[in-house]
């Protein structure tokens, strides 16, 4: 029962998929919101 993340964004979106399993969606989301947090989607590669 350990989650781990390297990096900062990868810590901000580890928290939040934290505040989700604990808390529920809806309030990760509104803290995602407190901390103006946007992150971009993946980059989809043309190869």
């Amino acid at each position: 029962n350990v989650v781990t993340a390297a990096g900062v964004s990868a810590g901000i979106d580890m928290a939040l998929w934290l505040v989700g399993q604990l808390h529920g969606p809806d309030h990760a989301r509104a803290t995602q919101k407190g901390m103006q947090y946007d992150p971009a989607p993946p980059y989809q590669a043309d190869i």
